[in-house]
């Protein structure tokens, strides 16, 4: 009889052990459950994440899309500090990346419409690619929208020259920027708290 009484009793410690180990075990999920970071893509960067770069970190302050009849694409306007940088992401049959910073007004001048080739720093860049298209930013104070002139240089070794025209039909600003298509796998996105770090900074 004590036997019996004996087996009974470690029968019910086994299966009450067992139910405190799942219970402690959903305890723990529950508690990471919200707070995993979710990986970041090219195309779905948030304000506030940030873009480890050459070894620096940006932060996304502003997205810029573009849409040209069907066809879109999306620049992400990074700061570090008072430095400020483009991430131009377009893919239309592939996948291409540029990393672009802003041209001084006092090292490049131009005149609209542009010519078909532009000497900038004693390196020549030929029009690639031209157009009109509408856009539209995320994350400022004041989120804009309108219409754009785009003109689109590049070098045979990947340097790119970039001229936009924000809301044409106005006499919006000229802006300019160069860099370089970069492989995306150089670039590593880290998720941020949602927040602009430079929102009293403009474009």
């Amino acid at each position: 009889m004590l036997f019996i009484l004996i087996l009974v009793l470690i029968a019910a410690l086994a299966v009450w052990l067992r139910f405190r180990s799942k219970r402690m075990a959903a305890g723990r999920h529950a508690k990471l459950e919200g707070k995993v970071a979710t990986e970041r893509t090219l195309f779905t960067l948030q304000i506030g994440d940030v873009v480890q770069y050459q070894k620096r970190d940006w932060i996304l302050e502003t997205i810029y899309r573009y849409q040209q009849d069907q066809f879109e694409w999306v620049e992400y306007l990074l700061r570090d500090n008072s430095d400020a940088a483009w991430l131009v992401v377009v893919e239309d049959d592939w996948l291409e990346v540029s990393w672009l910073t802003p041209v001084p007004e006092d090292q490049l001048r131009i005149e609209l419409p542009p010519p078909r080739y532009i000497d900038y720093k004693g390196t020549y860049y030929s029009l690639r690619e031209k157009g009109e298209a509408k856009y539209a930013t995320e994350g400022r104070a004041n989120n804009q929208a309108g219409s754009c002139l785009f003109y689109d240089y590049q070098t045979a070794e990947g340097l790119k020259l970039s001229l936009e025209v924000y809301d044409s039909k106005n006499e919006g600003g000229l802006d300019i920027n160069a860099g370089r298509k970069v492989d995306s796998r150089d670039l590593s996105l880290l998720p941020g708290d949602g927040r602009s770090v430079y929102a009293n900074i403009s474009r």
